[in-house]
């Protein structure tokens, strides 16, 4: 988020530095998702959420050609593995419909195994989305803060924010890296977001309570097995276990959802 945004203001003339923490921009947890370029069709209808997803959708397809960044057209199927499920299907559907995404519809069991027939026994229903893709995670950022980088942005790698103050005319920031000052301040320090916020503002207006997700990465001959990106019908707590291809080449299945205190724990065990 932080090399989106540090494009976004440079493209508009401003003067932009970036400060990270670690030792290259995607340190943290930036690089460590599914990759999923993610419509919003299951987003709650009217919030900011909806709105950045909607957004970020559209301005990625419009930007990739011209930043040579991939693109994976899988579509999407949200599978229901039982009748309970299958019940909830026709109010996805329905969502997405309000949220504008309109191609968004039901799949007989026929259908589903009929485009992915690799796909275990026991499926009921679907729901297909077919504006689902995969990106790149890593490519992205990289190509934002480049681009920036030409427009003048500055980056700071290896450089903490330890504190800082508004003087009433701009903030001065101290980091690890020396004191910078400042018009503005964007905060885009995900995990440590809200410590960043008490830190220059005294209190969060927020609390960041980390959840760590462990993937499995198969080998690329798993690749024929799947042209989907296959989805469980979300619970209250998660969206689930994902089955998608990678931009890569490799198949993903994940993540967990374990609940934890550390924002640095990124380890990873076997019987997850």
């Amino acid at each position: 988020v932080g090399c989106a945004v540090a494009r976004r203001l440079a493209l508009a003339g401003a003067s932009v530095i970036l400060v990270e923490k670690g030792a290259d921009i995607l340190s943290g947890a930036s690089k460590a998702n599914s990759a999923i370029l993610h419509t919003g069709f299951d987003a709650a209808p009217g919030t900011l959420e909806h709105a950045c997803i909607r957004a970020g959708y559209a301005e990625y397809l419009a930007i990739r050609q011209r930043m040579n960044l991939p693109l994976l057209e899988t579509a999407a199927m949200v599978v229901a593995w039982s009748d309970e499920d299958g019940a909830k299907l026709p109010g996805i559907v329905e969502k997405a419909h309000i949220n504008g995404i309109d191609d968004v519809r039901l799949v007989e069991r026929k259908e589903i195994y009929r485009r992915e027939p690799n796909l275990g026994s026991g499926a009921v229903a679907a729901a297909m989305v077919p504006g689902e893709f995969v990106i790149d995670p890593w490519s992205a950022p990289l190509s934002y803060l480049t681009q920036a980088m030409a427009l003048g942005a500055k980056v700071r790698r290896r450089c903490e924010v330890t504190g800082g103050r508004f003087n009433g005319g701009g903030w001065i920031l101290e980091t690890t890296g020396g004191e910078i000052r400042c018009g503005f301040v964007v905060n885009c320090a995900g995990l440590q977001g809200d410590r960043l916020e008490a830190l220059l503002l005294g209190d969060a207006s927020f609390e960041i309570r980390p959840r760590k997700g462990q993937f499995v990465v198969y080998d690329k001959t798993a690749s024929s097995l799947l042209r989907t990106t296959i989805l469980p019908v979300p619970t209250e707590r998660t969206k689930g276990i994902v089955l998608c291809r990678t931009i890569f080449g490799n198949v993903l299945v994940g993540p967990t959802a374990e609940e934890q205190d550390s924002r640095e724990d990124t380890s990873t065990d076997r019987s997850a």
